[in-house]
């Protein structure tokens, strides 16, 4: 696709904020927050869909895996 994304480890941070200032609406985004499980959506993803897209598709991919152990285990 076309744009970019730029990835982030924290929002908030020094990169995070320099990279939203690079921001353009459908041609640069930023995620922060960025693991792996996000990485490989997105990696999937830019071949076929556009930078909003993308972004959001890896957000919710990178949401699916967080897990408390003690609560999937029914240990809470």
């Amino acid at each position: 696709g076309q744009g970019a994304i730029v990835l982030t480890d924290l929002f908030g941070g020094t990169p995070s904020n320099l990279a939203i200032s690079l921001m353009r609406a459908g041609e640069v985004e930023v995620i922060a927050g960025i693991n792996l499980p996000m990485l490989i959506r997105l990696a999937k993803a830019r071949n076929c869909m556009g930078v909003v897209e993308a972004a959001k598709a890896a957000r919710d991919a990178g949401r699916s895996y967080i897990t408390v152990a003690s609560e999937y285990l029914g240990q809470d």
